[in-house]
């Protein structure tokens, strides 16, 4: 009986011992530290790029206009009269087959809501293209500085032409291109074989000027 005390200890101090470890996990469970928190929805709510601000003043941001040609509405004998072909040389006559060039000046004048139209050379079938359009105020320098920065272009001054007007030359492929700003706000080319040098078109120049009011 003597050495049945010892067990009964030991076993008693096992029970203590594994109830002070039921209580220790218990108070990890329910007091330890707290769970690191996630910054993923808090981070995601601050980089995420904010949208455009509408105004506070209930008003609408008006856009800006895009620049309107005036369209010119003139046919090929405004633009160029029979009296005035005819004092230039008697054997052109309007071209039936005439047709801008995709790439050439003419064609862009015909986007800007002008016109274009082309005169023959009976005896050797050399054109004259003459256009004109009359762009926006907005953008008449914008285009008179694109033609003035143009690979060869030169300017050069027509006689007789109002004061403001400022033209500019060029010579490609062996056409001859005179383009005209007026003081009035038109934008004139005239194109041809013919013109080697900036006087060659003067007197077409000066002709389209004039019936341009």
């Amino acid at each position: 009986m003597p050495l049945a005390r010892p067990a009964l200890r030991l076993s008693s101090a096992l029970l203590a011992g594994a109830a002070i470890a039921v209580l220790a996990g218990c108070s990890l469970v329910g007091g330890g530290s707290p769970k690191p928190t996630s910054t993923a929805a808090t981070d995601a709510s601050t980089s995420a790029p904010s949208g455009t601000t509408a105004p506070t003043d209930g008003t609408t941001p008006t856009p800006t206009p895009t620049p309107t040609p005036t369209p010119v509405a003139l046919n090929q004998g405004q633009v160029w009269t029979a009296q005035q072909v005819y004092a230039y040389n008697p054997n052109f006559a309007p071209d039936p087959s005439y047709s801008t060039a995709a790439t050439s000046p003419a064609a862009q004048l015909v986007q800007l809501k002008g016109v274009a139209f082309g005169w023959v050379s009976e005896t050797d079938k050399t054109t004259i293209e003459i256009g004109v359009a009359h762009p926006s105020a907005d953008n008449f320098d914008q285009f008179s500085g694109e033609v003035a920065s143009s690979a060869g272009a030169q300017q050069v001054p027509v006689d007789g032409a109002p004061a403001g007007t400022v033209s500019y030359f060029s010579v490609a492929n062996g056409v001859g291109t005179l383009q005209v700003f007026t003081a009035n706000g038109y934008w004139v080319v005239i194109s041809s074989a013919y013109f080697a040098e900036p006087g060659d078109s003067y007197q077409i120049a000066t002709d389209v000027m004039g019936n341009l009011k």
